[in-house]
C-alpha cells in the first residue's frame, strides 16, 4: 500500500524469516462493508481499492487510506447474491460482478450504478477478467463459460465444458485459462479473441473429489489448486509437475491466494482457521484464528497483507465485515 508507513519487506527468502515476520506482524483490522455477509473479494490492480461482493445483492467498496481500509461506496444493481467479483488488470477502477440472478455486471467504483449489466441465460458463479483487459469470462451453473467483450458488452462466444466446473483464472500475460472441475481435474483452454480452446487436462487431485478453486503466482510459476477432499495441491505451472500437497484442514477448500513475493499461501475452508504455508516446502508458518467459516481470502497485490472474509458465530453482524492480516503488532 502506498500509504503505508510501515517498512515491509518485498520477499521472504525462509520458512524462519517468514516465521518470525509473521509473529511480529499479526495485527488485524477489521472493515464495515455495510453490505449483509460478504462472501467475496478481491483487491484492484494497484492495491488501493478491495471490493466485495455480499449475499444481500449489493456490493461494496473500501479504499486504502492511511494503511487501513476504509469503507467508501455500495453499489446496487443485483437482485439476487453476488457469488464473485473480479478486478480489472489494468484499470484501478473497474471490476466485474457474477450473480445468481442471471446477470453480470461491469462496474465503475466511482459510481453507484454499474456501467453495463449483461443479461444471462443461467445463474453465474464465476467471472474473471482476461489478461489485456478485453473481455470478460464468467461461468454459470450449467456448467458454460461465456466470453464478453469488454469494449462491445456483447457475449461473444460459449464454452460447455460439459462437467460440473468451479472457480477459473488465467495465467498471468497469458491466453490460458485454468478451469477447475469434479473428477479432481483443472481443465486448460486457451482464449484468443474471445473464443476457446481446450488444450489440456491435469489431473490435480483423486477423481472423487472436486477440485474447487484455483490461484496462481503473480509471477505465473506456481499454481494452487484447492479441492473438496480438503487440501491444496501446489504445481510447478511450466512443468504441469505436482511439487506438493498441503493437507493440514479438515473441510473442502474454499479458497487460495499466494502472496504477492509468491512465498505465501493462503487457504481458507469452513474451518475455523486460514492455513497460511510457505510454498517453497507447504509447512505452515502462521494458523490465523476466526470464528467461523472462510468464504474468500485475498493477498494484497503489493504488500504482505491477508484480507479475508468469513462469519462470525458469535456477532451476526461481522459477517458485514472485511478483515485484513498482517500489521505490526506495535
Amino acid at each position: 500500500m502506498s500509504a503505508s508507513r510501515e517498512r515491509r519487506p518485498n520477499r521472504l527468502h525462509s520458512v524462519e524469516e517468514a516465521l518470525s515476520y509473521l509473529k511480529k506482524n499479526c495485527r488485524i483490522k477489521s472493515t464495515d462493508m455495510k453490505v449483509q455477509r460478504c462472501h467475496t473479494i478481491a483487491w484492484n490492480s494497484d492495491g488501493t481499492k478491495l471490493v466485495c461482493g455480499a449475499q444481500d445483492r449489493r456490493v461494496s467498496i473500501a479504499t486504502v487510506e492511511h494503511s487501513r481500509l476504509r469503507w467508501s461506496s455500495v453499489g446496487s444493481s443485483h437482485s439476487d447474491s453476488v457469488e464473485q467479483v473480479a478486478c480489472s488488470k489494468s484499470n484501478v477502477n473497474l471490476f466485474a460482478s457474477a450473480s445468481l440472478d442471471k446477470s453480470v455486471c461491469l462496474w465503475d467504483v466511482r459510481h453507484s450504478k454499474p456501467q453495463a449489466r449483461i443479461n444471462t441465460k443461467a445463474a453465474n458463479m464465476f467471472v474473471a477478467w482476461s489478461p489485456d483487459d478485453k473481455y470478460v469470462i464468467y461461468g454459470d451453473k450449467d456448467d458454460r463459460l461465456f466470453s464478453v467483450d469488454r469494449r462491445t458488452y456483447t457475449v461473444c462466444k460459449s464454452y460447455d465444458l460439459r462437467v460440473h466446473c468451479n472457480e477459473f483464472v488465467f495465467l498471468p500475460n497469458s491466453p490460458f485459462l485454468l478451469v477447475t472441475t469434479a473428477l479432481g481435474r483443472v481443465e486448460v483452454l486457451k482464449c484468443v479473441n474471445g473464443e476457446f480452446e481446450q488444450t489440456t487436462q491435469i489431473q490435480a487431485h483423486s477423481p472423487q473429489v472436486d477440485c474447487q478453486t484455483v490461484a496462481v503466482s503473480r509471477d505465473g510459476k506456481r499454481m494452487a489448486v484447492g479441492a473438496t477432499d480438503a487440501a491444496c495441491s501446489i504445481w510447478d505451472v511450466e512443468e504441469l509437475i505436482c511439487e506438493r500437497v498441503v493437507g493440514r484442514l479438515d473441510y473442502p477448500i474454499r479458497s487460495v491466494s499466494f502472496s504477492c513475493d509468491g512465498q505465501l499461501l493462503a487457504a481458507g475452508s469452513e474451518d475455523h482457521s486460514i492455513d497460511i504455508s510457505y510454498v517453497n516446502d507447504g509447512s505452515r508458518v502462521h494458523d490465523l484464528k476466526i470464528d467461523g467459516e472462510t468464504f474468500s481470502v485475498a493477498w494484497h497485490p503489493t504488500q504482505l497483507l491477508l484480507a479475508y472474509a468469513a462469519s462470525n458465530v458469535h456477532d451476526k453482524r461481522d459477517s458485514a465485515s472485511v478483515k485484513v492480516f498482517g500489521y505490526s503488532g506495535n
